[in-house]
Protein backbone atom coordinates (compact mmCIF):
# COMPACT_ATOMS: atom_id res chain seq x y z
CA UNK A 1 0.00 0.00 0.00
CA UNK A 2 1.79 3.08 -0.96
CA UNK A 3 -0.88 5.93 -0.23
CA UNK A 4 -3.53 6.28 2.07
CA UNK A 5 -7.02 6.84 0.62
CA UNK A 6 -7.95 10.67 1.96
CA UNK A 7 -10.89 9.96 4.42
CA UNK A 8 -14.08 11.79 4.16
CA UNK A 9 -14.49 15.41 5.65
CA UNK A 10 -17.43 13.81 8.15
CA UNK A 11 -14.90 11.22 9.54
CA UNK A 12 -11.97 13.66 10.18
CA UNK A 13 -14.17 15.82 12.22
CA UNK A 14 -15.63 12.84 14.09
CA UNK A 15 -12.52 12.26 14.92
CA UNK A 16 -11.22 15.89 15.68
CA UNK A 17 -14.60 15.96 18.20
CA UNK A 18 -13.21 12.67 19.89
CA UNK A 19 -9.36 14.86 20.24
CA UNK A 20 -10.89 17.45 21.85
CA UNK A 21 -13.10 15.22 24.07
CA UNK A 22 -10.20 13.45 25.31
CA UNK A 23 -8.31 16.96 26.49
CA UNK A 24 -11.55 17.78 29.21
CA UNK A 25 -10.94 17.84 32.79
CA UNK A 26 -6.66 17.37 32.21
CA UNK A 27 -4.18 19.56 33.67
CA UNK A 28 -2.26 21.11 31.31
CA UNK A 29 0.85 22.30 33.80
CA UNK A 30 0.83 18.57 34.22
CA UNK A 31 0.46 17.38 30.34
CA UNK A 32 3.26 19.76 29.29
CA UNK A 33 5.47 18.69 32.01
CA UNK A 34 5.23 15.14 30.46
CA UNK A 35 5.58 16.08 26.83
CA UNK A 36 8.06 17.94 27.38
CA UNK A 37 9.95 14.83 29.34
CA UNK A 38 9.10 12.91 26.37
CA UNK A 39 10.08 14.63 23.65
CA UNK A 40 12.22 17.78 24.44
CA UNK A 41 15.64 16.18 25.15
CA UNK A 42 15.04 14.55 21.70
CA UNK A 43 14.59 17.91 19.79
CA UNK A 44 17.53 20.12 21.65
CA UNK A 45 20.38 18.47 20.49
CA UNK A 46 18.75 20.33 16.83
CA UNK A 47 17.90 23.73 18.05
CA UNK A 48 21.07 24.12 20.18
CA UNK A 49 22.66 24.99 16.05
CA UNK A 50 19.56 27.24 15.29
CA UNK A 51 20.14 30.85 15.90
CA UNK A 52 18.03 33.00 17.84
CA UNK A 53 16.20 34.40 15.07
CA UNK A 54 14.99 31.30 13.32
CA UNK A 55 12.00 30.50 12.25
CA UNK A 56 9.82 27.27 14.25
CA UNK A 57 6.93 25.67 13.06
CA UNK A 58 4.71 23.29 15.54
CA UNK A 59 1.85 21.30 13.69
CA UNK A 60 -0.97 19.99 15.68
CA UNK A 61 0.18 21.73 18.57
CA UNK A 62 -2.56 21.09 20.37
CA UNK A 63 -3.10 23.18 24.11
CA UNK A 64 1.01 22.63 25.24
CA UNK A 65 2.53 24.14 22.13
CA UNK A 66 5.40 22.54 23.30
CA UNK A 67 8.16 24.26 21.26
CA UNK A 68 7.13 27.48 22.95
CA UNK A 69 10.10 26.94 25.90
CA UNK A 70 12.52 26.10 22.92
CA UNK A 71 15.52 29.42 23.14
CA UNK A 72 14.47 30.58 19.27
CA UNK A 73 11.82 33.34 19.63
CA UNK A 74 9.97 32.73 16.47
CA UNK A 75 7.60 30.67 16.33
CA UNK A 76 4.28 29.73 15.08
CA UNK A 77 1.83 27.58 16.42
CA UNK A 78 -1.09 25.59 14.28
CA UNK A 79 -4.21 23.29 15.13
CA UNK A 80 -7.61 23.28 13.54
CA UNK A 81 -8.93 23.15 17.12
CA UNK A 82 -6.55 25.93 19.04
CA UNK A 83 -9.48 28.14 19.27
CA UNK A 84 -11.61 25.26 21.19
CA UNK A 85 -8.31 24.63 23.24
CA UNK A 86 -8.30 28.52 23.98
CA UNK A 87 -12.12 28.09 25.54
CA UNK A 88 -10.82 25.17 26.90
CA UNK A 89 -8.19 26.09 29.32
CA UNK A 90 -8.64 30.53 29.16
CA UNK A 91 -5.38 32.25 29.69
CA UNK A 92 -3.77 29.10 29.57
CA UNK A 93 -2.13 28.95 26.61
CA UNK A 94 1.21 30.27 25.98
CA UNK A 95 1.62 33.53 23.88
CA UNK A 96 2.73 33.39 19.93
CA UNK A 97 1.47 33.51 16.43
CA UNK A 98 -1.50 31.33 16.24
CA UNK A 99 -2.64 29.58 12.92
CA UNK A 100 -6.35 28.19 13.22
CA UNK A 101 -6.15 25.86 10.41
CA UNK A 102 -5.29 22.62 8.51
CA UNK A 103 -2.12 21.42 8.41
CA UNK A 104 -3.31 20.47 4.26
CA UNK A 105 -3.21 24.28 3.49
CA UNK A 106 -1.03 27.06 5.17
CA UNK A 107 -1.08 30.63 4.47
CA UNK A 108 2.51 30.76 4.71
CA UNK A 109 5.53 31.76 1.84
CA UNK A 110 7.59 28.87 0.61
CA UNK A 111 10.57 27.76 2.71
CA UNK A 112 9.19 30.21 5.65
CA UNK A 113 11.19 27.96 8.65
CA UNK A 114 13.91 26.40 9.76
CA UNK A 115 12.53 23.57 11.86
CA UNK A 116 8.71 22.08 11.37
CA UNK A 117 7.70 19.96 14.59
CA UNK A 118 4.69 17.56 13.94
CA UNK A 119 4.17 15.55 16.98
CA UNK A 120 1.58 12.64 16.90
CA UNK A 121 -0.43 14.81 14.78
CA UNK A 122 -0.64 12.87 11.30
CA UNK A 123 -2.80 10.07 11.99
CA UNK A 124 -5.30 12.58 13.01
CA UNK A 125 -5.14 14.41 9.78
CA UNK A 126 -7.43 14.72 6.81
CA UNK A 127 -5.20 14.34 4.38
CA UNK A 128 -1.15 13.06 5.15
CA UNK A 129 -0.39 13.21 1.65
CA UNK A 130 -1.16 17.11 1.61
CA UNK A 131 0.60 18.09 4.70
CA UNK A 132 3.50 16.05 3.75
CA UNK A 133 3.48 18.25 0.67
CA UNK A 134 3.03 21.64 3.00
CA UNK A 135 5.68 20.80 5.22
CA UNK A 136 8.37 20.31 2.42
CA UNK A 137 7.56 23.18 0.63
CA UNK A 138 7.57 25.96 3.69
CA UNK A 139 10.55 23.99 4.92
CA UNK A 140 13.85 25.75 4.55
CA UNK A 141 16.44 24.08 1.95
CA UNK A 142 18.51 23.67 5.17
CA UNK A 143 15.74 22.65 7.48
CA UNK A 144 15.12 20.24 9.81
CA UNK A 145 11.46 18.31 10.54
CA UNK A 146 10.92 16.41 13.37
CA UNK A 147 8.33 14.03 13.44
CA UNK A 148 6.74 11.84 15.82
CA UNK A 149 4.04 9.24 15.30
CA UNK A 150 3.10 6.04 17.14
CA UNK A 151 3.53 3.01 14.45
CA UNK A 152 1.05 -0.35 14.13
CA UNK A 153 2.11 -3.81 13.37
CA UNK A 154 1.61 -4.63 9.54
CA UNK A 155 -1.63 -6.59 9.86
CA UNK A 156 -2.99 -3.96 12.34
CA UNK A 157 -2.98 -1.18 9.90
CA UNK A 158 -3.71 -2.55 6.90
CA UNK A 159 -7.12 -4.36 8.72
CA UNK A 160 -7.48 -1.07 9.87
CA UNK A 161 -7.35 0.62 6.63
CA UNK A 162 -9.65 -1.85 4.79
CA UNK A 163 -12.52 -1.23 7.63
CA UNK A 164 -11.71 2.70 7.15
CA UNK A 165 -12.32 2.07 3.27
CA UNK A 166 -15.62 -0.57 3.60
CA UNK A 167 -17.07 -1.07 7.30
CA UNK A 168 -15.65 2.89 8.67
CA UNK A 169 -18.93 2.67 11.72
CA UNK A 170 -16.17 0.55 13.15
CA UNK A 171 -13.45 2.76 13.28
CA UNK A 172 -15.59 5.80 14.94
CA UNK A 173 -13.28 5.73 17.98
CA UNK A 174 -10.15 5.27 16.03
CA UNK A 175 -8.08 8.00 14.52
CA UNK A 176 -8.50 8.02 10.89
CA UNK A 177 -4.80 6.36 9.79
CA UNK A 178 -3.09 3.72 11.49
CA UNK A 179 1.25 3.96 9.72
CA UNK A 180 3.28 0.61 10.34
CA UNK A 181 7.32 1.52 10.32
CA UNK A 182 7.46 0.54 7.13
CA UNK A 183 4.62 2.84 5.75
CA UNK A 184 5.29 5.86 7.73
CA UNK A 185 9.25 5.11 6.41
CA UNK A 186 7.40 5.20 2.76
CA UNK A 187 5.54 8.03 3.55
CA UNK A 188 8.33 10.59 4.63
CA UNK A 189 10.91 9.54 2.13
CA UNK A 190 8.18 10.45 -0.56
CA UNK A 191 8.89 14.15 0.15
CA UNK A 192 12.41 13.97 3.12
CA UNK A 193 15.77 12.55 3.88
CA UNK A 194 15.30 10.59 6.87
CA UNK A 195 18.51 11.45 9.06
CA UNK A 196 17.92 9.82 12.35
CA UNK A 197 15.04 7.27 13.25
CA UNK A 198 14.38 7.13 17.25
CA UNK A 199 12.36 4.50 19.15
CA UNK A 200 10.86 6.60 22.11
CA UNK A 201 8.64 3.24 23.59
CA UNK A 202 7.28 0.49 22.78
CA UNK A 203 3.81 -1.47 24.15
CA UNK A 204 1.49 -4.09 23.16
CA UNK A 205 -1.88 -3.71 20.92
CA UNK A 206 -5.01 -5.26 21.65
CA UNK A 207 -4.05 -8.96 20.17
CA UNK A 208 -0.91 -10.77 20.86
CA UNK A 209 1.36 -9.45 18.04
CA UNK A 210 -0.19 -5.96 17.59
CA UNK A 211 3.02 -4.20 18.82
CA UNK A 212 2.66 -0.73 18.94
CA UNK A 213 5.90 1.95 18.82
CA UNK A 214 6.51 5.60 19.30
CA UNK A 215 9.14 6.72 17.05
CA UNK A 216 10.65 10.06 16.07
CA UNK A 217 12.52 10.67 12.83
CA UNK A 218 14.37 13.80 11.31
CA UNK A 219 14.21 14.53 8.68
CA UNK A 220 16.04 16.78 5.84
CA UNK A 221 15.08 18.02 2.48
CA UNK A 222 18.87 16.99 1.66
CA UNK A 223 20.74 13.83 2.26
CA UNK A 224 22.55 13.98 5.66
CA UNK A 225 24.85 11.85 7.46
CA UNK A 226 22.52 9.14 9.22
CA UNK A 227 23.07 9.29 13.18
CA UNK A 228 22.46 6.27 15.00
CA UNK A 229 19.10 4.88 13.63
CA UNK A 230 16.65 3.29 16.27
CA UNK A 231 18.75 4.95 19.26
CA UNK A 232 16.57 6.05 22.10
CA UNK A 233 19.08 8.69 23.76
CA UNK A 234 16.67 9.66 26.13
CA UNK A 235 14.65 8.30 29.11
CA UNK A 236 11.23 6.43 27.71
CA UNK A 237 8.37 7.39 29.97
Amino acid sequence: MRKHYAVSRTRWQMAQKMVLESWRGRNLAEEYKAGETRYLPLIQHITSELADDASILEIGCGALCLTHSLPQKNKTFLDPLIDDFRRMFPGELTEGEYLSCNAEEIQKSDHSFDLIVCLNTIPHSLNPELIMNEMRRLLKKKGTLVLAIETHSGLEARLHYLAERWLPSICRHTCPYFYSLQGIRNTLTRHFSIDEEILIDERRGWLPGFTRQEHLFICSQEERKKKGAGQNPSPQV
